[in-house]
């Protein structure tokens, strides 16, 4: 597999992590319409704080869309962050029936972390970036 092929593998998964960071999830966060967005007591100075730093990989994964394995460190940082942000979160869902409500929420990030982990894992072999 040449670097091309596998940039051009990488970019879907790339793309759908500067949607989600740019729009999915500020408007998940702010809307909360399956409920499993805020943790509760809601503070909104948390939620602000949380939609700014996927607001910034949204803008870097947006940056990285043109040649994904020129920014695999920061790839790497997104799936990994996301995989165990997810994991911390089922963990909490599962435990406390408090929050369930974030297995339709946040949970899914974890699919997002292997979204992005899986490709970079498969493609490594194809350049030294990653």
């Amino acid at each position: 597999m040449t670097v091309d092929q596998a940039n051009r593998a990488l970019r879907p998964a790339v793309a759908l992590w500067a949607f989600a960071g740019l729009l999915g999830i500020p408007a998940a966060v702010y809307f909360d319409l399956l409920g499993g967005w805020r943790w509760p007591p809601y503070n909104a100075i948390y939620d602000q704080m949380m939609v700014s730093v996927y607001f910034a990989l949204g803008i870097c994964a947006l940056r990285a869309v043109k040649d994904p394995l020129r920014h695999a460190s920061f790839l790497w940082f997104v799936a990994i962050s996301s995989f165990t942000h997810g994991a911390v979160m089922l963990f909490h869902a599962v435990h406390n029936p408090m929050h369930l409500s974030h297995l339709l929420g946040d949970v899914w990030i974890l699919a997002g972390g292997a979204a992005l982990a899986w490709p970079l894992w498969r493609f490594r072999q194809v350049d030294d970036r990653i």
